[in-house]
């Protein structure tokens, strides 16, 4: 008989997620009051039963059916068991590393002594991106004219960025120019992480799209260089492939830059490149204009 993973108290005590509801082994979550788009997190199998090596999280929209987004965040990656593997001895590639088990015959939760402080900082980022918080009502003010202040801002999406088709297929466009002009950069002075966030930085000025996007920018174009474009772009994989990358000669970063291009441009009718802003012929560096 397997027994539960105490998964409200994982939750619920060990990463205090207390807003939503857990259900066998799954927390739920309405975030953002009144949206319907829900989180769901669940523990992450591996291949052996009743073995898990982190949480996946989903983004559902409650009308449009299906996942949005998935991500797994793994144990190992979020120092979630460090100090217990350490204590045993436990190195990466050992059995029972950076994973619980949900079979021996005990009281105790198999996620005792579990550090969670990384994790949840993980959950809050992730969810912070998909399930901003409702934006607060502008004061209303008695002068004829209308507020400036109450004023759409130039480029940015109509209502939550998810559920605007034109501001998406903008960001696809961006995208897709980032990477056009990410490949012909790259230099012994500017490597691809840098180009990457000079892009992100400048996504205002260069894409006609609001800065605070820039990241979505960056995470889509980092996802289709290292090749990992049919899951999320936040998955942790991602930034560890980029690295990785990064730190390969320059000639191999440009052909993975110009393979993306060429896949990212054929994914799609047309021209991708066709209603966005006009972009300079090299992205500025990452500390150029930037104010901290």
């Amino acid at each position: 008989m397997q027994l539960p993973l105490h998964a409200e108290r994982f939750f619920t005590s060990q990463l205090a997620l207390t807003d939503g509801t857990v259900i066998g082994d799954t927390y739920y979550s309405t975030p953002t009051p009144n949206s319907l788009l829900r989180l769901r997190i669940d523990f992450s199998c591996t291949v052996r039963l009743g073995e898990y090596d982190g949480l996946q999280l989903q983004i559902l929209h409650t009308e449009l059916g299906g996942v949005l987004d998935a991500v797994v965040l793994r144990f190992a990656e979020h120092d979630t068991f460090r100090a217990r593997d350490d204590a045993l001895g436990r190195k990466r590639g050992h059995d029972g590393y950076a994973v619980i088990r949900d079979w021996a015959d005990r009281d105790e939760p198999p996620w005792q002594g579990a550090a969670t402080t990384k994790l949840r900082r993980a959950i809050q980022q992730y969810t912070a991106l998909w399930l901003p918080e409702t934006a607060k009502p502008q004061p209303k003010t008695t002068a004829t004219r209308p507020d400036p202040a109450s004023r759409p801002m130039a480029g940015a999406p109509n209502g939550f960025w998810l559920v605007d088709p034109d501001f998406r297929t903008r960001l696809e466009t961006a995208t897709f120019r980032v990477l056009d002009v990410i490949a012909d950069c790259l230099d012994d002075d500017f490597r691809l992480i840098e180009a990457l966030d000079g892009a992100r930085h400048h996504s205002g000025e260069l894409l006609g799209i609001p800065d605070e996007f820039g990241v979505l920018i960056e995470a889509k174009a980092a996802a289709e260089i290292i090749g990992r474009a049919t899951g999320s772009p936040f998955d942790p994989a991602v930034a560890r492939d980029l690295v990785l990358l990064d730190q390969r000669p320059l000639e191999e970063q440009e052909q993975a830059v110009r393979a993306a291009l060429r896949r990212y441009a054929s994914t799609a009718p047309g021209d991708r490149g066709r209603g966005a802003a006009p972009v300079p012929p090299a992205v500025p560096p990452p500390n150029a204009g930037r104010a901290r």
